[in-house]
């Protein structure tokens, strides 16, 4: 799923999220700075333009919009505008990243697979792939027909998560009402759909894809797995 008109609010509506806990996550498994890093699912870049501390690094998004604004943020990344799924790449990488539930918009297992069979690929041996993804408690909890509200200056979302037809899925129905310089608010809507899986499944299909699970936490804890968590984390070495 692309962001369309959204990209331009993005990083306004995303400032709360833990980009540093990404951060110390991959520094924690990445001690190398001359590695290739390629970050899948990056958006506007934000923390692609952090992780250049720990080696050479690349963007790589569905959305051209998103991509836009990552080449203002830092020109000197290579960004790519490419499909997970479908990965037509230069060269192989020490470490590829998938954060902030990116993988959760592949919403078919065999698609999953079809990521992790990717990745492999362009993968250096003994390359590392670091995600994260929804947990299934999160799913029917926190997204489970509830919705928010999200207020700045310059914009109100409302924003539904409404409970898919397949288990664990959410679609996100969100309107964006945006004030214009006349002082009058312009409406744009945007839907997204996710889903995840037992982290059973994301090890076995890793496992398929010619991986070994290293190391599987819960939310930013590197020391903790917990069902109950909302967010679960796979270390994966080729």
């Amino acid at each position: 799923m692309a962001y369309d008109r959204m990209s331009d609010y993005y990083d306004l509506l995303t400032n709360d999220q833990p980009y540093d806990k990404w951060k110390e996550i991959v520094g924690h498994y990445v001690v190398n700075p001359t590695n290739e890093i390629l970050d899948i699912g990056c958006g506007t870049g934000r923390l692609t333009a952090q992780l250049t501390e720990f080696g050479h690094v690349s963007g790589l998004d569905l959305s051209e919009d998103m991509l836009n604004i990552a080449e203002k943020r830092n020109p000197d990344i290579k960004w790519y505008c490419q499909d997970m799924r479908d990965l037509d790449l230069p060269q192989q990488y020490d470490v590829i990243t998938i954060f902030c539930d990116s993988l959760n918009y592949v919403t078919d297992p065999e698609d999953v697979l079809q990521v992790f069979n990717y990745v492999n690929q362009y993968l250096k041996d003994d390359g590392l792939l670091i995600f994260d993804v929804h947990s299934i408690n999160k799913m029917n909890h926190q997204f489970n027909n509830q919705n928010y509200i999200d207020e700045t200056e310059q914009l109100m979302l409302t924003w539904q998560a409404i409970s898919g037809d397949e288990p664990n899925s959410v679609y996100h129905q969100m309107s964006f009402f945006v004030e214009r310089e006349d002082g009058l608010y312009e409406r744009f809507d945007e839907e997204h759909y996710q889903c995840t899986y037992e982290p059973s499944l994301y090890k076995q299909l890793l496992e398929f894809a010619g991986f070994e699970v290293k190391h599987t936490f819960t939310d930013f804890d590197i020391n903790t797995f917990d069902e109950n968590g909302d967010r679960h984390f796979f270390v994966a070495q080729k």
